[in-house]
């Protein structure tokens, strides 16, 4: 890559493909997304002196990516997926507001964009950064933060790059990743930041609906962009109906398969709704085969675009499986606001207040989704298990066997045992 890192107290780098995951490689900082959009006129200048949003004034559409705590670590292959669909989304939805503001008047107006990536190091960071690049120099005398404290800044990069400077002589010996990390870190130190931020230099890109796809939306391009947002749509749900019929039928690896489909026709629609479904069956699919970072992940992305009962409810029982109980439990709490009479859910929430050992809570949820569906074994089996602990066996026993007898006979067997 041919264009520069910039950072903070005029940082400046070479750039590296790999600069987008440097949080997942070093395992310290803070990767994010910062898209900026500029309106520019047919010479390529740009309308108004402060750019896109001061030109459109109060009613500029909301024109950042809305990426939430609940994603994993941003960002992975599947996250940078996300993003650029989300960021096409966003594309066409302000693409249609210009033309129908900016572009009744004589002066022809075009978006123009740039998807750079943020990397944040913070002070208390340091120390597990100059672990790593100490593991991997594995020097007789480690270095040591104050090596780097005590650094001139005047001159520092250049000292870096220098092969005849022990910083350069250090930076050539580290492979590409970490040989920034070690800049990044010589560099915040010697500076005394607190934190310190590094980015791509933005390079501007033109979005036209109908005209070729921009570099970094080339993973997108195939047959689907090219088709009519409503054959999309239908093509969603077909696609979706296939995969949920396949999880029914404990046929996991098909369901995986219909979606990826299902992700694919909803790349860049503008309907959020639309997307949430695709995302809330993917999820699901996931969270089948136990992948649960995924399965958060997508649930996540799908109540981004549109809140639901189902997708608080996959996330919950995702993170349930991974131990994060109070989660877990935050996220069926919003789902029976969505849907109260939720039976599914009611039990759902019963098991997390089971295992974090509030047996109360676990009867009364348990009960109420009796009261909703008397056909499910697992409330009664979820109640005998709380009775049974708290001493009340004989009560524990009664719905063991009423479990059973609906099918659910794995209370049953635990007391016997």
């Amino acid at each position: 890559m041919s264009h520069q890192l910039q950072g903070d107290a005029d940082f400046t780098y070479r750039s590296f493909g790999s600069f987008p995951l440097v949080e997942h490689v070093l395992g310290v900082g803070r990767m994010s997304v910062a898209p900026r959009f500029e309106l520019v006129d047919e010479q390529g200048e740009l309308l108004g002196e402060e750019g896109f949003l001061s030109d459109l004034g109060e009613e500029a559409p909301q024109l950042w990516l809305p990426l939430v705590d609940d994603l994993v670590s941003l960002p992975t292959a599947a996250d940078l997926d996300l993003v650029l669909a989300d960021l096409l989304t966003t594309l066409r939805m302000s693409d249609d507001y210009i033309c129908e503001t900016q572009n009744l008047t004589e002066i022809p107006a075009r978006v123009r964009w740039s998807l750079p990536f943020v990397w944040e190091l913070q002070r208390d960071e340091w120390p597990d950064l100059l672990a790593l690049i100490n593991e991997t120099l594995a020097e007789a005398e480690p270095l040591t933060l104050e090596f780097f404290q005590y650094q001139d800044p005047e001159g520092i990069l250049d000292r870096l790059t220098d092969p005849n400077t022990r910083l350069g002589q250090l930076h050539g010996r580290l492979p590409e990743d970490l040989a920034f990390g070690l800049a990044a870190l010589a560099f915040a130190a010697a500076n005394g930041l607190e934190s310190f931020s590094v980015e791509d230099l933005p390079e501007f890109h033109e979005y036209d609906d109908g005209g070729p796809l921009p570099h970094l939306m080339e993973r997108l391009a195939s047959e689907v962009l090219d088709k009519p947002e409503e054959l999309r749509i239908e093509q969603i749900h077909a696609y979706a109906n296939h995969a949920l019929a396949a999880l029914d039928a404990g046929e996991s690896e098909e369901s995986l398969a219909w979606t990826k489909s299902v992700r694919a026709w909803a790349l860049g629609i503008r309907r959020r709704d639309e997307i949430a479904l695709a995302y809330r069956t993917s999820a699901a699919a996931w969270l089948d085969v136990e992948v649960l970072d995924r399965a958060v992940t997508d649930a996540s992305w799908a109540l981004q675009n549109h809140l639901s009962s189902d997708a608080y409810d996959t996330r919950a029982v995702a993170l349930h499986i991974a131990g994060q109980l109070e989660a877990a439990l935050a996220d069926y709490n919003r789902a029976l606001e969505l849907d109260p009479e939720n039976a599914r859910i009611m039990a759902n929430r019963a098991e997390v207040y089971y295992d974090l050992g509030d047996d109360e809570a676990c009867i009364a949820d348990a009960e109420s989704a009796m009261d909703l569906n008397p056909d499910d074994p697992s409330p009664f089996a979820l109640r005998g298990r709380a009775l049974f602990r708290r001493g009340e066996h004989n009560l524990a026993w009664q719905d063991a066997e009423h479990a059973a007898s609906l099918g659910d006979d794995s209370l049953l067997e635990e007391l016997e045992g």
